[in-house]
């Protein structure tokens, strides 16, 4: 199957280092369109190089390709994938001339575009040029052409679950709440033991939440929780509100944490 990508970021990266190892070939990327616009959202490559760091090589380079237009990718792939942020995908796909390629998107909140499938890695996915693969990972398929999205999870590796289109959104919060929020509460944790006065905890601070997610996967049970709410230590809940009063918004959601565990050993 002969692959198109429009955008630079982490899907496109982890989708065409996937075809890469599959020996399967890749048409071209398409990034900018002849007026010289950004086709999608700023790759990760971009946004870095925009801090200050060192610019890493393009998609282009990293996956041997080239850069396309979008009417030659309508010509010359048999899959073109959309991977550019959710509020662009419908702009790109209303943009891709007529075609016989089957088109796709990785998103896991919108739903399939001209008559193709959504096909949404459940993984959060590294950076442009880091190690990549959908290997072992869930993809979740909305849309039409089922069998070619079976194809792709047989080869890749990886498994496929499939999902109703009106369930989009719902099954998305849950992957939010499994990924980027237990990211954000690092980041609270972090700064919370910085103002304790425990410092450079960022590589404990992970270690404990593998062990918390390795406890978590070992059973559906009460026991997948530990910690004051698991034990129903209301004291030292108590005493956790206090320290957090100066920062109510923490609090809350300190307390309905807590009162999720409480509810989860009844």
């Amino acid at each position: 199957m002969i692959l198109g990508i429009i955008g630079g970021g982490r899907a496109a990266w982890a989708f065409g280092s996937t075809w890469r190892r599959l020996g399967w070939p890749i048409a071209g990327v398409a990034l900018r369109d002849t007026a010289g616009r950004t086709l999608c959202a700023p790759t990760d490559a971009a946004v870095d190089a925009g801090r200050g760091a060192q610019r890493a090589p393009s998609i282009i380079s990293l996956l041997a390709t080239r850069q396309m237009s979008l009417d030659e990718l309508a010509n010359e792939a048999e899959l073109i994938l959309i991977a550019v942020s959710d509020a662009a995908i419908a702009d790109f796909a209303r943009r891709i001339p007529s075609t016989r390629a089957v088109i796709f998107h990785p998103s896991g909140s919108m739903t399939s575009v001209r008559g193709g499938f959504s096909l949404h890695p459940l993984r959060a996915l590294p950076p442009l040029g880091a190690e990549s693969d959908l290997r072992d990972t869930l993809l979740v398929f909305e849309g039409a052409h089922k069998e070619i999205a079976e194809r792709i999870a047989g080869a890749a590796g990886a498994r496929l679950a499939e999902i109703a289109p009106e369930a989009k959104p719902l099954y998305h919060a849950g992957a939010v709440f499994g990924a980027n929020y237990v990211a954000a509460l690092l980041d609270i944790a972090e700064e919370l033991m910085r103002e304790a006065g425990v410092e450079n905890v960022r590589d404990d601070l992970v270690a404990l939440t593998r062990s918390a997610v390795d406890n978590w996967a070992r059973s559906t049970g009460p026991q997948r929780f530990t910690g004051p709410a698991a034990r129903g230590d209301a004291a030292v809940i108590e005493q956790h509100l206090r320290a957090l009063a100066s920062r109510p918004e923490l609090a809350e959601i300190y307390r309905r944490l807590a009162e999720s565990i409480v509810a989860a050993r009844k």
